[in-house]
């Protein structure tokens, strides 16, 4: 935790397992947040959305459990017997913990439905939200801005969208329209922020410079989700689950590196 939270380092500290797991989380929170609000509106319509958002949840803390260096140690079971509301991955245990629970009463049809959702919609919004936080709190790595808090929800949410825009291509197609161009607009307006701050946002902007090339490919596959969105869903789908990979997966990346200890 210090090497993460403190003193910024030259080399990563996270592979590609971790990529992996930041499209994970966003599949289970989206699909989740998504399953909530068909319970509240239309409960009759749930199918097989919770069992769906379970396995998404079980996938991404299976890659989270292969990934740790403690994971035959269990020590990150602590977390449930803390109140660390400060620690982004405290809020994420618990976000991921009660959704998977919520998942199942619904999955079962336990419990008051349209009751499950609404305390759904709010441990999936936890879900969706907590990347974002675990990267924007890291003062160390200029490149993670605080627009993050508002990006990668959204980007998270759009991936989900995109695989349900597969399996629900009328209910989802508006849904994916706004959320790729809210996906769009943050995306825009990111280097504005890193440019905007002071000498570490400026070198933040420096180093988002040398990934222009990515963010142009990703902010056109955005563009290509939100237009086709209800002219071909599934090819909108596709390009939507591309942009937003794509972009997290580079701020993630090249987030962690830092360019002060090669002295950029």
């Amino acid at each position: 935790m210090t090497a993460f939270y403190g003193t910024p380092g030259a080399d990563p500290f996270w592979h590609w397992t971790t990529l992996v797991h930041f499209v994970l989380v966003a599949l289970a929170g989206g699909t989740a947040f998504f399953t909530a609000v068909v319970a509240l509106k239309r409960p009759q319509s749930l199918g097989k959305l919770p069992w769906l958002a379970l396995a998404f949840i079980a996938l991404d803390l299976l890659m989270l459990w292969a990934e740790s260096p403690a994971r035959f140690r269990f020590s990150h079971v602590w977390l449930f017997f803390s109140f660390e509301p400060a620690a982004a991955i405290w809020w994420g245990a618990w976000g991921l913990a009660l959704s998977a629970l919520l998942l199942l009463l619904l999955g079962l049809r336990l419990g008051p439905v349209r009751t499950l959702g609404g305390f759904l919609a709010f441990t999936s919004a936890v879900v969706l939200a907590y990347p974002g936080y675990a990267l924007a709190v890291n003062a160390a790595r200029p490149l993670w801005d605080h627009l993050l808090l508002a990006l990668f929800p959204a980007t998270g949410l759009l991936l989900a969208l995109a695989v349900l825009a597969l399996l629900r291509p009328a209910e989802t197609a508006l849904w994916l329209e706004i959320t790729a161009l809210v996906s769009l607009a943050l995306t825009a307006l990111y280097p504005v922020a890193l440019a905007s701050g002071g000498a570490d946002a400026r070198v933040a902007y420096a180093q988002w410079l040398r990934g222009w090339l990515w963010f142009a490919a990703a902010s056109l596959l955005l563009f290509l989700g939100a237009f086709l969105a209800r002219r071909n869903p599934a090819i909108a789908a596709a390009c939507a689950f591309a942009g937003a990979a794509l972009l997290r997966s580079w701020i993630v990346e090249e987030g962690q590196r830092s360019l002060f200890a090669h002295g950029f």
